[in-house]
């Protein structure tokens, strides 16, 4: 067995110092990269959550208008609710306000009441849009119903 001098121990002890604190900043950044990883996730999972609410709002104000619509005279729909100025379509119009960005310019709900399948029954179409800050493109919700009755 050879016996190292004591310069060449000390030597090799110099040439170690510093590698734990090396070892420890470097697990340190692994580390780090790895929470931030999971805030990202996290953000993310936020966003989606809140898109899937004002999708279901959305869905929500669609269907109540519909709703409204198959109560009311089928004669006054386009009156009432396919213009800006009636006043059912105000009345939803304020509804769908609480939506984000639903105010924005060309995010403005739509109703179109055409006429329908019969002679008794009307094509209405409702479309919502909403944009979440941040985002330059808007989400949308459409839907399609006859309102009224079938020959």
């Amino acid at each position: 067995m050879t016996v190292r001098p004591p310069a060449a121990r000390r030597q090799s002890r110099d040439a170690q110092r510093g590698a734990t604190l090396l070892d420890s900043l470097l697990a340190l950044l692994i580390f780090s990269f790895g929470v931030l990883g999971i805030v990202a996730l996290e953000a993310q999972s936020i966003r989606h959550v809140n898109d899937a609410q004002y999708r279901g709002e959305a869905i929500h104000l669609a269907n109540t208008l519909i709703g409204r619509m198959w109560t009311d005279d089928r004669q006054t729909l386009e009156a009432t609710y396919g213009r800006t100025d009636g006043s059912g379509y105000l009345a939803w119009r304020d509804a769908v306000a609480r939506l984000p960005g639903a105010a924005l310019p060309g995010n403005e709900p739509t109703v179109t009441v055409a006429p329908g399948p019969s002679t008794t029954s009307s094509n209405v179409t409702v479309t919502i849009r909403w944009q979440l800050p941040g985002e330059t493109a808007p989400h949308s919700y459409r839907t399609t119903a006859v309102v009224g009755q079938q020959d």
